[in-house]
């Protein structure tokens, strides 16, 4: 384990989610938030030559600075600007719209050099329409300092800004998730491979609509005037298999023969599991629970079925387990030396009370916490499940819902369902060489997400089946028929049926 640098413990209360995880998993942070965060903190470092390929010493955390422009002009053009379509749709004269349009834009830039760009005051118009209707998570009611254009190309990407957007990040939005992604890769061992295929397929300068996007910027504008300049967050460990594990679907999916846009939505999902994937590991190793992480999907039914039970409670127990680390984790305080070292002392309760101090860099919100030793510890474990539960618990149910893997439905509840786009994405990811034999696929999505849909793969996870066989073959069934719908499966004989991937790597 990585110790973490002393200037992040200074800016939280406790430090027990972070010291698990990393700094930090927030569930106001989206998948598609973690993403784009990402994507800046690798255009950031790209420019600086560094992308994916950090200088570690052993022992020690990356110390990475990396910086993000804030892009205001682009951002009150398209977000900010709520006149545009209504002084459009008006019978005046192109020079009046166009006279109009800049007596009332919002913000404090001149920006009537876009009459010679655009000419008609219409194209603008249809312009803005486009990147507010293409943008990213567009029914979410966010500050338009928070809202994002789609990721065309690298002068699409910018900083997540508060309310006033010349101060500085509240870290709501793009609260650390993206860089945690960035230093997994990094520590992946194929970073240097998969930034050049990023750079190669998913920023492009010449994309056209990352030049449109340019073109919304005044002349003399710098981008790197005013950037949000952070240091990179904490991830404890240096070497996982997650982390190779990450990069081994990066990879796959940058290789394949479709258009850098149509990658961003399998990139979001397939990257936000594998996340879940390494908090749910690491929360089994606090526990000290070395079973292998495990998502129970029940794939549609006419009826409730026997899988919904089994995947409801595989949920609960998935979402449990983060609290569960939590509380391992903190009480494993106890076994140190430090603590019976403070029990010993002339008077236990202010050592302990430092102890735990150090330990968990904890700052009590209230005045200093009084009682006996075991009453000092109640409470600073009470704060950590109270912190815990406020974000990080969130954080499963919130990105399994928007990644496509658990669907809710009122008066029954929430459980492990996947959608078509997930589907199409671990078609996308796992389908290597163009087919695969439809029984060795789902052995294939057990291995490397650890989703149980047959049989097979039920017995690996629990060691035995948890109810009857066929509960699991008619699963199965309904996940051959609805890949079949899809277009992802073809049967070539009673006993013979094959996932076909549509896009293959490139030549």
């Amino acid at each position: 384990m990585i110790p973490a640098p002393e200037k992040f413990k200074k800016d939280v209360n406790v430090w027990v989610d972070e010291a698990i995880w990393g700094h930090r998993f927030y569930n106001d942070q989206t998948p598609w938030l973690v993403f784009l965060e990402f994507l800046s903190v690798f255009r950031g470092r790209h420019l600086d030559g560094r992308a994916l390929d950090e200088p570690r010493a052993d022992g020690a955390h990356e110390v990475i600075t990396y910086h993000v422009p804030r892009l205001i002009p682009l951002r009150d053009i398209v977000f900010n600007n709520p006149h545009i379509q209504h002084i459009d749709a008006t019978k005046r004269s192109d020079s009046e719209k166009w006279a109009a349009w800049l007596k009332q834009v919002n913000g404090d830039y001149d920006f009537s050099f876009l009459r010679d760009r655009f000419g008609e005051f219409s194209r603008l118009t249809h312009v803005v329409e486009y990147f507010q209707n293409t943008a990213v998570e567009p029914h979410r009611q966010r500050r338009w300092t928070s809202r994002f254009i789609f990721p065309y190309g690298p002068d699409c990407l910018y900083a997540d800004l508060p309310g006033n957007p010349q101060g500085s990040p509240d870290r709501r939005f793009f609260a650390r998730g993206g860089e945690l992604l960035y230093l997994m890769l990094c520590r992946s061992g194929h970073g240097p491979e998969i930034a050049e295929l990023i750079n190669k397929r998913l920023l492009v300068e010449t994309d056209p609509w990352n030049r449109v996007s340019k073109a919304l910027l005044p002349e003399d504008y710098r981008s790197d005037s005013g950037a949000i300049s952070s240091a990179i967050g904490y991830l404890p460990y240096a070497d996982r298999d997650e982390y190779k594990e990450l990069a081994q679907t990066w990879r796959h999916l940058l290789q394949l023969d479709l258009p850098g846009a149509a990658l961003f939505d399998p990139l979001v999902r397939l990257s936000s599991l594998h996340m879940l994937l390494y908090m749910m590991r690491r929360a089994g190793e606090e526990i000290g629970d070395n079973a292998e992480p495990k998502f129970v999907l029940e794939i549609a039914a006419p009826s409730k079925t026997t899988l919904f039970e089994l995947s409801s409670e595989s949920l609960r127990a998935n979402r449990m387990a983060t609290l569960r680390a939590v509380r391992a984790h903190v009480e494993n305080a106890k076994n140190d030396q430090g603590w019976h070292d403070a029990l010993a002392a002339r008077v236990p309760a202010d050592a302990v009370r430092t102890h735990l101090a150090d330990r968990f860099a904890w700052k009590p919100e209230d005045a200093p916490v009084g009682g006996d030793p075991d009453a000092i510890f109640s409470v600073l474990r009470s704060y950590a499940e109270k912190r815990h539960q406020q974000h990080v618990a969130k954080v499963h149910n919130e990105w399994t819902r928007q990644i496509g893997l658990t669907v809710s439905r009122r008066g029954v509840g929430t459980w492990y369902a996947p959608s078509d786009s997930l589907l199409k994405a671990l078609v996308m990811c796992t389908v290597e060489d163009g087919r695969e034999e439809y029984h060795r696929f789902l052995a294939k999505l057990y291995e490397r997400f650890r989703l149980v849909i047959a049989a097979p793969e039920a017995e690996k996870a629990f060691g035995n089946l948890p109810t009857d066989q066929h509960a699991f073959t008619q699963n199965a069934q309904r996940l051959e028929q609805r890949l079949r719908t899809l277009g992802l499966l073809r049967r070539l004989s009673d006993d013979c049926a094959y996932v076909e991937n549509p896009y293959r790597r490139r030549a």
